[in-house]
């Protein structure tokens, strides 16, 4: 067992749904609205980073406590990604601000 919990031998496809890929557009756009570039790019690449993550590591985040289907994910202090993991993928269900109430905690 590794720190983030038994990685996965094969490697998983990452799906995302039509309202995972709306969030992150909607929050992209607003960090180029009300930041920068370089922000908004800064976002993207801890998208990425947690794909990548994930895709190791499926397991090391938290399930959530309402949907139990579902793991939480942290992206960013402010955004955490909702996804679930199936035998040969993991599936981003929605992106969310913690800032907020959500259905996902």
């Amino acid at each position: 067992m590794k720190k983030y919990g038994k990685s996965m031998a094969a490697k998983l496809k990452v799906i995302w749904s039509e309202r995972a890929v709306t969030d992150l557009d909607l929050i992209y756009n607003y960090l180029l609205e009300e930041w920068s570039s370089k922000e908004a790019n800064a976002f993207l690449d801890l998208v990425q980073e947690f794909i990548r993550l994930i895709v190791q590591y499926p397991n090391a985040f938290a399930v959530s406590k309402k949907i139990k289907a579902c793991r939480l994910g942290l992206i960013h202090k402010n955004v955490t990604a909702v996804y679930s993991v199936s035998t040969n993928a993991i599936h981003i269900v929605t992106l969310f601000d913690n800032r907020a109430k959500s259905k996902y905690r």
